[in-house]
C-alpha cells in the first residue's frame, strides 16, 4: 500500500482529533504566563496552541524551550497546565484537526507541520535557539523523533515511546502488518541518525505501547539515553503523575552534566539510567 492509498485512512484510524473544551480554553486564556499562538503552514492552514512561559521568566529575555507533541486522540491543553520544568517554557501546538488547527491530520502533513513549528520558535527572539527540547508521548514520540533528525535540538524526551508501528500491530493482532505500513509510523528507522541525548520514560503498566518495544527504540537511539521506568503506572493519564513531571525536570536539569554523557548501569524498576 503506497503512502497516498493509506492517507484518507488516518485521521480517524491513527490520529483521532479532538476538539477542545470551551471552558477549558476561557481557563487557559485567563491563566498567567500562557500565550495563546497560531502558526500559519505554506498550504494556508493554521496551527493553534499555546505558549506557556517559564516562572519569573523577565520579559524580552530568551529562555529555553520544550516543544511538545501530543498522542493518539490527545488534545493537547490537557498539557498546558501540568507541564513544568524550572526555567522552562512549553509550546504545545495541536495537529491538524485537533482543538482549534485546522486541516486533517496524516503522517506527512503532521511532520511537515512539526519541523515548520520548530522553525517558527527558533526565529523567535524570545526563545533560547541553543536550548529547545523535543518532547513527544507515545504517537508524538515519532514525531518529535523526526524533528530532532532534521533540527539540530538540544535533548529528545520520548514518553512511552513505541519502536514501529509494524512491531505494535504484530504486539496487538498478531498480524505481519509490515506489509502494509512498511516504513511508515516508524521511529526505530530514524532513531540511529539522532545524536542528540533522550530521556526514555516507559510506564510499567503500558499495554498499548509496551516497555520492551520502548526498550528497543532505545537500543536504536543514536546518542546517550537514559531511561526511567514508572512503577504501576499505565499508558493512558501518564501526565497526571507527577513522577513523570519530575523525572522530566530533573533531566532537563541535569542536561549539560557531563556525567549524562558517560555514565552506564543496568535499570531497576523505578530507577533511572543512562548509557
Amino acid at each position: 500500500m503506497t503512502p497516498a492509498m493509506l492517507e484518507p485512512f488516518e485521521p480517524q484510524l491513527i490520529f483521532r482529533p479532538r476538539p477542545i473544551d470551551e471552558q477549558h480554553l476561557k481557563a487557559l486564556a485567563a491563566a498567567k504566563r500562557i500565550e495563546e499562538v497560531r502558526v500559519a503552514m505554506p498550504d494556508g492552514l493554521t496551527l493553534h496552541g499555546w505558549l506557556k512561559r517559564p516562572e519569573r521568566w523577565i520579559a524580552g529575555r530568551p529562555h529555553p524551550l520544550v516543544i511538545v507533541y501530543g498522542g493518539v486522540g490527545q488534545e493537547v491543553s490537557e498539557l498546558v497546565t501540568h507541564a513544568h520544568a524550572a526555567g522552562w517554557g512549553w509550546l504545545m501546538i495541536n495537529y491538524r484537526g485537533f482543538g482549534l488547527s485546522e486541516g486533517s491530520p496524516n503522517e506527512r502533513a503532521v511532520i511537515g507541520d512539526a519541523k515548520r513549528i520548530y522553525d517558527w520558535a527558533l526565529a523567535r527572539p524570545d526563545v533560547d535557539g541553543r536550548n529547545i527540547v523535543v518532547l513527544g508521548r507515545s504517537l508524538g514520540s515519532y514525531v518529535a523523533i523526526a524533528v530532532a533528525a532534521a533540527r539540530k535540538v538540544r535533548a529528545a524526551i520520548l514518553a512511552t515511546p513505541f519502536d514501529s508501528a509494524a512491531a505494535l500491530g504484530e504486539e496487538h493482532y498478531r498480524l505481519p502488518l509490515a506489509w502494509l505500513v512498511q516504513s511508515r509510523y516508524n521511529p526505530a528507522l530514524i532513531a540511529p541518525l539522532v545524536s542528540a541525548p533522550a530521556l526514555f520514560v516507559l510506564a510499567e503498566k503500558d499495554d498499548v505501547t509496551p516497555v520492551k518495544n520502548g526498550l528497543a527504540l532505545a537500543k536504536r537511539w543514536g546518542g546517550t539515553v537514559k531511561t526511567v521506568l514508572l512503577p504501576g503506572v499505565g499508558h493512558s493519564g501518564l501526565e497526571n503523575h507527577e513522577e513523570f513531571w519530575r523525572s522530566v525536570g530533573e533531566f532537563l536539569a541535569a542536561i549539560d552534566d557531563p556525567a549524562l554523557a558517560t555514565a552506564s548501569g543496568s535499570a531497576a524498576a523505578g530507577s533511572s539510567t543512562s548509557r
